[in-house]
């Protein structure tokens, strides 16, 4: 199977954050691009990789998601078949556009949705999703404060080499945008437009 998909809950953030800087992320911290592709297109993780800039940039455009975080990395798993030892990854986390009136039922439904659809793109590669159910704190400035779900997407995509990892995640992002910006999959969480 070249896909392969889990689902699970994780622990909440606080929207806005600084920058995270660990052993995992390199997080330059959030920004606020709602309708505003000409900020999406500043960020910092986006400059590392071309389809994730476009993703941002099309998330702030088409103002249906709120994007709230990514990054990108790579790593090696010596443990696995050679064709599969180098990995580059990443992940995009985001919310509903209108994030105070998504329930985690739309969240339910999306993953439901995105996931054939994801499937039907891996072909042969060998790529792995996490959609994760995170909750956030919304602390935004003249907004009221809210604790909402949002969707955490942790990405994978393993090859031979570093070059070839970095290609394929580059296509696994592109499928991403592509799959969440059907109507089938937006619709899910823009009918919390209230």
């Amino acid at each position: 199977m070249p896909l392969q998909v889990f689902r699970r809950g994780g622990d909440g953030i606080t929207v806005p954050y600084g920058p995270i800087f660990d052993g995992v992320r390199r997080n330059s911290g959030f920004r606020d691009v709602r309708g505003r592709p000409d900020v999406a297109t500043q960020i910092t993780e986006g400059g590392e990789s071309r389809e994730l800039r476009d993703l941002l940039i099309r998330i702030a455009r088409e103002n249906v998601y709120f994007s709230l975080g990514c990054d990108l990395g790579d790593h090696s798993e010596p443990e696995s078949t050679a064709a599969q030892r180098q990995v580059a990854g990443g992940y995009i986390q985001f919310a509903a556009i209108n994030y105070s009136n998504a329930t985690t039922d739309q969240y339910d439904e999306f993953c439901k949705i995105m996931e054939p659809e994801l499937r039907k793109r891996a072909r042969s590669s060998h790529w792995r999703i996490e959609l994760v159910g995170t909750w956030v704190k919304f602390c935004l400035l003249d907004e009221p404060t809210t604790t909402s779900p949002s969707m955490w997407i942790w990405f994978f995509a393993a090859a031979r080499t570093k070059a070839k990892a970095a290609a394929s995640r580059e296509a696994l992002i592109g499928a991403i945008s592509d799959v969440l910006h059907m109507p089938e999959v937006a619709s899910t969480l823009r009918s919390s437009t209230g």
